[in-house]
């Protein structure tokens, strides 16, 4: 996990940029918006995502956490408002794309939050984080470890069932071989 709170400026500009080139590559960060992440983000937190969009007539950027989905405000109140969605509120999340740009609907409790004209890549590489982390969440696994696979989480989730003793060896090999099965299908 990357220390944002105690790592060089530098430091922390590359690896932001990292997770931006992840997230789709089309973001530029300035110094301000970086700034603004930097003191956003809580010690110990790690950063798995970053897009833009619009919310409420404003740009804001959007942050996938370990803990949360954090929106800082870049418009007329340029890093002076946020929202933030603990990863436990969102019921759900989906992208739906349009011609060039996408919008994010956010299921949290009741109210749908609405972030209209993400980049589409990054649109979908947010909704496929969100909801490995809320995989991870609902495994017991940690943000850091929850794979990008969904048969390596299958996976895993058996792993922890017989490490809990709740399945014997013999149950597990059985599971186990059905997962390789079924993922060699795929």
């Amino acid at each position: 996990m990357f220390d944002f709170k105690s790592a060089k400026p530098e430091d922390v500009r590359k690896k932001l940029n990292e997770i931006v080139q992840k997230s789709s590559g089309h973001l530029t960060l300035s110094s301000r918006a970086l700034n603004d992440v930097e003191d956003a983000i809580f010690p110990e937190e790690d950063i798995f995502a970053i897009g833009e969009g619009l919310f409420n007539n404003d740009l804001w950027l959007i942050l996938v956490t370990d803990r949360r989905l954090l929106m800082l405000c870049r418009g007329i109140f340029f890093g002076l408002k946020s929202k933030t969605i603990r990863l436990e509120d969102i019921k759900s999340i989906q992208s739906i794309p349009g011609r060039i740009m996408t919008n994010l609907v956010i299921k949290e409790g009741t109210a749908n939050l609405v972030i209209e004209n993400v980049h589409t890549l990054s649109a979908q590489f947010i909704e496929n984080k969100i909801n490995l982390l809320l995989k991870g969440q609902k495994l017991g696994i940690a943000a850091a470890a929850v794979p990008e696979n969904e048969h390596l989480a299958a996976l895993a989730a058996l792993v922890k069932q017989r490490e809990a003793r709740l399945i014997d060896e013999d149950e597990f090999d059985r599971q186990k071989a059905e997962l390789m099965q079924k993922y060699l299908e795929s």
